[in-house]
């Protein structure tokens, strides 16, 4: 039975991933680009890397806010 200490560096583990996905999202749709400005380009590559579109916004959240609850339903 895993412990809560190793589920937390489970989840240390998604979310840092995430961060780095979200950095991806940034590098392609910059941070002053609304949502709705990236939709397009950031559904063109969430399709090009087989991610859904709703994690990719959620990954270029929390990459531009560093709050965790970005990811909250969509990844985490």
């Amino acid at each position: 039975m895993p412990t809560v200490a190793a589920l937390r560096r489970v989840v240390d583990d998604l979310a840092a991933s995430s961060h780095a996905m979200g950095e991806l999202m940034l590098e392609v749709a910059p941070a002053y680009l609304s949502d709705s400005e990236a939709a397009d380009v950031l559904a063109l590559l969430c399709e090009q890397i087989g991610e859904l579109r709703e994690h990719g916004f959620a990954t270029r959240r929390y990459a531009m806010s560093g709050d965790r609850r970005a990811l909250h339903g969509t990844v985490l």
